[in-house]
């Protein structure tokens, strides 16, 4: 669990610094505000799900050796064989997964403080709600009277500072108006989903940043409107100097005196940027090709998405009149072809057709059966030579599916049983899945605890419960 956790954390830090980066060298200072917030909407969004995505094999470095696994049980028709990772380094001084743990307990509990701090802002707003005095129901939003906090809007509620006596009527006006953009353009929205970025990245000085950006961008943007709504652009500027020093609302909040003052008045007399320059927002691709790759470097091997290249077909051997199946009924006779990738005038060679049906792990039709739990899936095939090709039938044993009964945990000296379990990717009461006992020893293998070489999973089936013990033969690591 931890090295997953830790997983998603660093790739979705490397997407927060690239985006982050990207803004600030390309598009932070062009005065369209609209597409500069999508920008930052899309980055918020696309770091929390880019680290859930399984990324291509070749832009990773694979750690384990691919392995091939094939189980060894008198019942089962495929042949067996043993698979071996590659060797790890072992942790020098400390335990790996007590470190892990203490790390996960303080991560945890900078997102439990971060989400109590959100919970008190939200709460003291919608405690300020009940308390306030309304003063109109708008068609866009509902007005308050208080006196705690400045002039601020959430969601759909503007609560207007009554104490304020500073202001001209006009002033005020301009204040409200303000606050009513905020409001029709549901800056609020962007407000939560920032917070909860930083609720899950709290340890990441660039949501920081992110989060100054948003904010910045909401205040360009509704300046500007409401400057050339009353066409003075000195005035709005006289009165953003004024309230200054007011003291900071909530964070949840859009306050009209949002600071730094100085850089809003500065985006106001900067000349709009020209139309060409919209051209920059199609580096957004590079960008984002450039957090994939990076990204998938800091993917765990066994999640990557591993593209494999097809199988060459054989140059040497028998022409293929004709493949036939039979007795398959979970796949149908076209997805079983499919996967075998042979049809009539391939050759015919059997070690690479044994290979197709049993040892290329994730593209054989092995593989179709056993990771949905058809333990005792089998194939039969008849040659039968007619003439210059050969017709083959294929006679498909597929069994019932078969579940986890216990797991069994063997040899184990330096570690207790849990910390184990939580790198076995299948759990009692699963269906049998090949793909998650390989995930399982090269977790067992990366551990350091372990001779990789002599991690052995042996399936004791129980066919009349249907179910089948796993039995983990683990070497300590001299």
């Amino acid at each position: 669990m931890a090295t997953d956790v830790w997983s998603y954390l660093s790739r979705g830090s490397v997407s927060l610094a690239v985006f982050a980066l990207g803004y600030r060298f390309f598009f932070s200072r062009l005065t369209y505000f609209q597409w500069n917030r999508v920008y930052l909407l899309g980055c918020a969004g696309l770091s929390l799900l880019i680290p859930l995505l399984p990324l291509p094999g070749q832009f990773g470095i694979n750690t384990v050796t691919e392995a091939v696994f094939r189980l060894q049980l008198p019942s089962i028709r495929s042949s067996g064989g043993a698979f071996h990772p590659a060797e790890v380094p072992r942790s020098a001084f400390f335990s790996a997964a007590l470190i892990e743990r203490i790390l996960l307990t303080v991560y945890l509990a900078g997102c439990l403080y971060k989400t109590i701090c959100f919970y008190r802002n939200l709460h003291a707003i919608f405690r300020l709600r009940q308390s306030a005095e309304k003063v109109e129901l708008g068609r866009y939003c509902t007005i308050y009277r208080q006196s705690a906090l400045p002039t601020f809007s959430f969601l759909t509620c503007i609560f207007l500072n009554s104490d304020d006596h500073s202001l001209t009527e006009d002033e005020r006006a301009q204040v409200l108006q303000h606050e009513q953009l905020h409001v029709t353009q549901w800056h609020t929205i962007d407000l939560l989903l920032f917070e909860i970025v930083g609720i899950v990245f709290w340890f990441n000085p660039v949501v920081i940043y992110f989060n100054h950006s948003i904010r910045q961008i909401h205040e360009y943007f509704v300046d500007s409107q409401v400057t050339r709504a009353i066409g003075n652009v000195r005035s709005y500027g006289y009165l953003l100097l004024k309230l200054t020093t007011q003291p900071s609302s909530n964070a949840l909040v859009n306050s009209f005196s949002t600071k730094p003052v100085f850089l809003r008045i500065q985006m106001l007399t900067q000349s709009p940027s020209k139309p060409m320059q919209k051209l920059k927002f199609l580096l957004i691709v590079p960008i984002l090709a450039l957090t994939t790759v990076l990204c998938s470097f800091l993917q765990p091997a066994e999640n990557r998405l591993t593209v494999q290249p097809q199988s060459e077909k054989p140059g040497k051997g028998t022409p293929i009149g004709r493949i036939s199946w039979k007795g398959n009924t979970v796949y149908s006779t076209a997805e079983l072809t499919k996967t075998l990738d042979l049809k009539p005038g391939d050759r015919y060679d059997k070690a690479d057709f044994n290979n197709r049906l049993f040892n290329l792990v994730g593209t054989d039709v092995s593989s179709l059966y056993m990771d949905k739990g058809y333990l005792y899936f089998g194939v039969d095939v008849q040659e039968n030579r007619v003439g210059n090709v050969v017709n083959l039938v294929l006679t498909v044993f597929e069994g019932s599916p078969t579940t986890i009964g216990k797991i069994i945990i063997k040899g184990n000296k330096d570690i207790t049983d849990a910390q184990i379990r939580d790198w076995i990717a299948i759990q009692p009461g699963e269906l049998f899945n090949r793909s998650k006992l390989i995930k399982s020893q090269q977790k067992l293998a990366k551990s350091g605890y372990f001779n990789p070489k002599k991690i052995d999973i042996n399936p004791i089936p129980n066919p009349e419960m249907k179910t089948v013990d796993l039995a983990y033969v683990l070497d300590r690591k001299p």
